[in-house]
């Protein structure tokens, strides 16, 4: 009978070791996996965090350059009579105040930016592009209005980030060998 008391005590030893050894092993697997997933948050919160200042940064200068492009229409409207504000058709784009912003603005640096005057659908606008990081920039189009009958010279249309380079789709990954 003795036997068969060390021959159990042998096996829960045994199995007590293995399962000690299971656990132990399960434990490294999680605290590997735990600091894996506190490296990769850590590293996102820093692209995140570079991406925002990057933002920030370019938005600040882009405010710089509306403050800039207000005091220049402020300008521009003190120096025009009301009667050359607006055209007689009615049709502000065509006004001589319109003219005399877009022959100013049209390719005018201001902070090392460069200006560009459009009409689109009858409005004028002046819109340009701050770096905003490596690959992104920050698109700004600004309607200019009739300060005759606005209070503002001018109304933000467009403030939004965008792909400074085109992205082309025909990247191909090569899974499989090709066969010949």
């Amino acid at each position: 009978m003795k036997k068969d008391k060390q021959q159990s005590s042998f096996v829960n030893i045994g199995s007590s070791s293995l399962l000690v050894i299971f656990l132990i092993l399960c434990l490294v697997t999680f605290a590997i996996l735990s600091v894996s997933s506190a490296k990769s948050d850590y590293s996102f919160s820093e692209r995140l965090a570079e991406h925002k200042k990057a933002y920030y940064e370019a938005s600040a200068r882009a405010e710089r350059i509306a403050h800039e492009i207000d005091k220049q229409l402020v300008d521009l409207a003190q120096e025009n009579s009301t009667a050359n504000a607006v055209s007689t058709s009615g049709d502000f784009s065509g006004s001589a105040y319109a003219k005399l912003v877009a022959d100013t603005f049209d390719g005018m640096q201001v902070d090392d930016i460069t200006l560009s005057c459009d009409v689109i659908d009858g409005e004028l606008s002046i819109s340009y592009q701050v770096p905003a990081g490596e690959k992104q920039v920050l698109d700004v189009r600004l309607l200019v209005t009739d300060y005759t009958k606005e209070d503002t010279y001018y109304q933000t249309a467009s403030w939004q980030v965008i792909p400074s380079e085109t992205w082309e789709g025909d990247e191909n990954l090569n899974l499989m060998p090709v066969m010949q």
